[in-house]
């Protein structure tokens, strides 16, 4: 019997638009803070498509990540791919992913010096909106 041990998902947005993240940007850290509201955060409302999606995207600029870490202990690793897009690309890419039948989970959340304030959470079922308390 043979077991699969290296299994990689590399789902890495290559259809999207990116923006490079700055030197001073650190992936695991903005994962981090985009997580936390799906975790502990305070859920605001379920979206049932992208056309009510739009009116919740109020950025022009917003980091994208690919749901995708493990845990070891208390510890997350994130393990998916991040970047910088702009909204109407995202809107393109998201659109394309629905039609193809290949989109991901995904964490998208306006690039600002507070990341974590709101969260859109994409699942391959629902659209979810978290915001954390101010």
């Amino acid at each position: 019997m043979t077991f699969l041990t290296n299994m990689k998902n590399n789902y890495r947005l290559e259809k999207l638009k990116k923006i490079e993240l700055s030197p001073n940007e650190n992936r695991e850290t903005i994962y981090s803070f985009m997580l936390q509201p799906t975790i502990s955060g305070n859920f605001d409302q379920a979206l049932d498509s992208l056309e009510d999606l739009k009116p919740h995207m109020t950025s022009d600029c917003y980091y994208i990540a690919h749901k995708l870490h493990t845990r070891r202990g208390k510890k997350i690793i994130f393990n998916g791919e991040l970047c910088k897009a702009k909204k109407n690309d995202i809107l393109s890419f998201l659109d394309d992913a629905i039609t193809s039948g290949d989109l991901r989970e995904l964490l998208i959340s306006p690039v600002r010096a507070q990341p974590d304030r709101e969260v859109i959470y994409i699942s391959e079922d629902a659209i979810y909106v978290y915001t954390t308390e101010q």
